[in-house]
């Protein structure tokens, strides 16, 4: 007997039963992105985060996350970027929602992993700033640089002898871009 199979888009309820395997999940457009990151991709998220979070230890204007935290964005997909920060006064009374957040995130930082595709990247970048996403930096481990976007149209590229910021979300914060980086 012939069956015909009928597929539903994946919605947020789904996504919350998604495997805990150790790769990051995102809903876009109504299906499932998988994309599992590298150790060295996974090393320099974490350093950012570190040294991100240390910033927002001294200066407690707002909280740091990691790729296994999705947002949704006013589109309705879900998005974990590598590290984002949400200032305070976007979170319910200042602390972090149980579920996935709905809000658009302040600072944005995507790290490249192999497998990305530049289109898939740019799709990303350009949702985040679409929806109001000041600054997202995009940090390519080939070369060790930082592209930071402001808009699709301003940006700047930084290499390891620089030294970048993230004004205005992260007021007084810098560092150079070679500290992102394994040695």
């Amino acid at each position: 007997m012939w069956q015909m199979e009928i597929k539903r888009p994946v919605t947020i309820d789904d996504m919350y039963h998604m495997p805990k395997d150790g790769r990051k999940y995102e809903l876009v457009d109504g299906e499932v992105v998988v994309s599992p990151a590298g150790m060295r991709h996974s090393e320099i998220a974490i350093k950012i985060i570190r040294i991100v979070a240390t910033y927002l230890d001294n200066t407690p204007i707002g909280k740091i996350y990691g790729d296994h935290t999705g947002v949704i964005l006013p589109n309705g997909n879900l998005r974990s970027p590598d590290v984002f920060v949400v200032r305070n006064e976007k979170l319910p009374d200042g602390k972090s929602p149980i579920t996935f957040g709905e809000l658009v995130p302040d600072f944005v930082v995507e790290v490249l992993s192999p497998g990305d595709r530049q289109g898939q990247v740019a799709q990303k970048i350009g949702e985040f700033l679409e929806y109001g996403v000041p600054i997202v930096w995009l940090v390519d481990p080939e070369d060790d640089s930082v592209t930071v976007y402001r808009s699709l149209s301003q940006t700047q590229r930084f290499t390891s002898i620089d030294i970048i910021d993230a004004e205005p979300v992260l007021p007084g914060f810098s560092c150079q871009v070679s500290r992102f980086f394994p040695a």
